[in-house]
């Protein structure tokens, strides 16, 4: 297909989630409440929307928060996110082999 991008690897999906994350860009905590990212959003956008705000770096930061808004308030995009955020060995999937454990004992066994 021409035009088509090409999909993100997981190891990259993950190092882009930890470069730029919706929780910080709308100042609330990972364990915020629906009600509270509304808030924090409303708030934010009052401030920076390009029609209330004559500053040039305005639009770029009104367009960041928008798009963690639409991250946040979203269940399924969320909990994709914090997916992102978790330790790969918190992962369980079907490429995750188990552990195997060595005993010096039954190494040593001819």
């Amino acid at each position: 297909m021409a035009g088509a991008v090409p999909l993100a690897a997981p190891a990259a999906l993950a190092a882009a989630a930890t470069a730029w994350s919706p929780y910080e860009a709308l100042r609330v905590g990972r364990a915020a409440t629906q009600v509270e990212i509304k808030a924090a959003y409303r708030a934010m956008a009052k401030r920076l929307h390009p029609d209330a705000s004559r500053a040039s770096g305005e639009a770029a930061a009104f367009l960041e928060i928008r798009r963690a808004y639409e991250t946040l308030s979203d269940p399924d995009a969320r909990a994709r996110y914090d997916r992102l955020l978790r330790p790969p060995h918190h992962r369980a999937g079907p490429g995750v082999a188990a552990v195997r454990v060595r005993r010096w004992e039954t190494d040593q066994c001819w």
